[in-house]
């Protein structure tokens, strides 16, 4: 061991005896609670700052207080701190070490008593400042129905419109195709003629139902999408909710 570490070892054994048998009788029992609560070089710099009042060297006694605080800065040191202030007649600093004791988490009496002194120091006590309010966000009133922004029912549509002109041209194609069969010369040709308009009319039958089937079904969720969607902005996004 080192005899710096010795050293710096004695001399807080020192201190703390020095404490232990230090005379706190002239001490109010208040003062010596409190005192009770600091770190041990607080408490020696609070106590001396307390008999320094009592001696009416209000000087001394807030530079010890001063000291105590910044050693343990415990609430009740900074309105004592500040009291030394203004018995010293520094109301200016005893002004500002009240406000910032009245942003403390002290009762209402003692916010009463801290707001009365700035007022006999001439000062006007101050709202603590408090932070803004992260503010929601604003939902603008839900936006009409727009059908080509409903996904789904588009592409049933678009789905049911194709399959009708599939429909279509096959029908036409069928049309066409029994004309060449009526006008065939050989038999043959007729029969074969036949057979195909009436293939191309079979897929026209088909590709036409389940066109239609295809956009009524999109039609039908245009209008139900219609009566049930609610869509929402914050102007930078678009929800859509749906009610079921």
């Amino acid at each position: 061991m080192s005899r710096r570490l010795l050293f710096a070892i004695a001399l807080s054994l020192c201190a703390t005896r020095a404490h232990a048998d230090e005379d706190l009788s002239d001490l109010d029992p208040r003062i010596i609670q409190m005192a009770n609560t600091l770190t041990a070089n607080a408490r020696l710099h609070f106590i001396a700052g307390y008999r320094a009042f009592n001696a009416k060297d209000y000087k001394t006694a807030s530079k010890e207080i001063e000291t105590a605080y910044k050693l343990d800065p415990e609430v009740p040191l900074l309105y004592t701190w500040a009291l030394q202030e203004k018995a010293a007649g520094n109301c200016a600093r005893a002004v500002d070490l009240f406000q910032k004791y009245l942003y403390s988490d002290i009762s209402k009496a003692q916010a009463d008593a801290a707001r009365k002194a700035i007022n006999d120091c001439g000062g006007v006590p101050k709202v603590e400042p408090k932070p803004d309010p992260t503010p929601d966000p604003v939902i603008a009133a839900p936006l009409g129905y727009t059908w080509y922004r409903d996904k789904p029912a588009d592409a049933l549509v678009a789905g049911g419109v194709i399959g009708l002109v599939i429909g279509t041209i096959y029908f036409a194609k069928a049309g066409s195709t029994a004309s060449a069969a009526d006008s065939a010369f050989y038999l043959d040709d007729h029969d074969r003629l036949r057979d195909d308009a009436t293939h191309q009319r079979n897929l026209g039958i088909g590709a036409t139902v389940i066109g239609g089937v295809l956009a009524g079904a999109g039609a039908a969720l245009w209008i139900y999408h219609s009566k049930n969607a609610s869509v929402t902005t914050d102007g930078h996004s678009v929800a859509f909710a749906m009610k079921f």
